[in-house]
């Protein structure tokens, strides 16, 4: 559908009522945006209201968790290993369960900062507590990062956080030391999703006109 065409339309009052079809479609399209962080020394990597991205990449699949990890893959981001580091405030923590329990029977090493690490023993999700960046206790999550001992991590931060707190510490040691950094708590559920679901190994390749047409024309 020409969106624009509709909105000029409805500028000029033009525009008369009509059924479209916006959802009923047999692929899925994501799209992921890319930052600048790693260029940017100092600064939280957070995506805020004004999605300030240098660019975006686009994929399309059959399914919407293919084409999600897909989309994710292609801002040349990628998961080595099987080792989770997980920091989330109390209000997201639940969102994030089923999926880290999910994770464990895969065999995940999950890795936790210590209100979230006593918040998943809780609920029978074995993680290893770490101590907060700086602290002279290991394990720590500063020596974990810049040693590169985790592959992937979930850090949600609140609305709030500051340059000077722990969250900000974790996200920008997994910017400088090039660590696949999730901040969103949906993106985040989806994309545990992704890791406990698809076949990450085996990802269907398709052109866009295979997807829309059935076949290669």
């Amino acid at each position: 559908h020409n969106f624009v065409h509709i909105a000029t339309e409805a500028l000029f009052d033009l525009y008369k009522p009509s059924f479209f079809e916006t959802l009923e479609l047999d692929c899925v399209g994501v799209k992921t945006s890319q930052f600048s962080y790693r260029r940017l020394k100092g600064a939280d990597p957070v995506a805020h209201v004004e999605m300030a991205s240098t660019g975006e990449v686009a994929t399309l699949s059959d399914h919407f968790l293919d084409a999600f990890f897909t989309s994710w893959l292609a801002t040349e981001q990628s998961i080595q290993g099987k080792r989770l580091l997980v920091s989330a405030t109390s209000d997201h923590r639940l969102k994030l369960v089923e999926p880290l329990q999910k994770l464990e029977e895969l065999g995940w090493d999950l890795y936790a900062t210590l209100g979230t690490h006593d918040f998943l023993a809780k609920r029978g999700i074995g993680s290893r507590a770490v101590f907060k960046v700086g602290e002279g206790t290991e394990p720590n999550v500063g020596t974990l990062i810049e040693k590169k001992q985790v592959d992937l991590i979930i850090n949600i931060p609140k609305n709030n956080s500051t340059r000077l707190s722990e969250g900000f510490k974790i996200r920008r040691l997994a910017i400088d030391h090039l660590i696949p950094l999730i901040t969103n708590v949906q993106l985040a559920t989806v994309f545990l999703h992704c890791l406990t679901e698809i076949d990450r190994d085996n990802l269907p390749v398709k052109s866009w006109r295979e997807l829309l047409h059935g076949k290669i024309v």
